[in-house]
């Protein structure tokens, strides 16, 4: 349980937060997927995932 004390959470806060990241990454990787088939849709798929989980997790860019 130290990483809980380290991002200062309790188990419930962690599970949501650590589910809400799971499905921005999830929707970032369908993203990915449909831009590998067709490199012209959605150019900043990868970027934009990245950056939303950063900012997410705070670290603003």
């Amino acid at each position: 349980m130290g990483h809980l004390n380290d991002v200062d959470m309790n188990w419930f806060a962690h599970l949501i937060t650590a589910w809400g990241m799971a499905a921005m990454f999830l929707f970032g990787s369908v993203r990915l997927l449909v831009h590998g088939l067709l490199p012209f849709i959605d150019v900043k798929a990868g970027q934009n995932t990245v950056a939303n989980v950063r900012r997410r997790m705070g670290h603003d860019e």
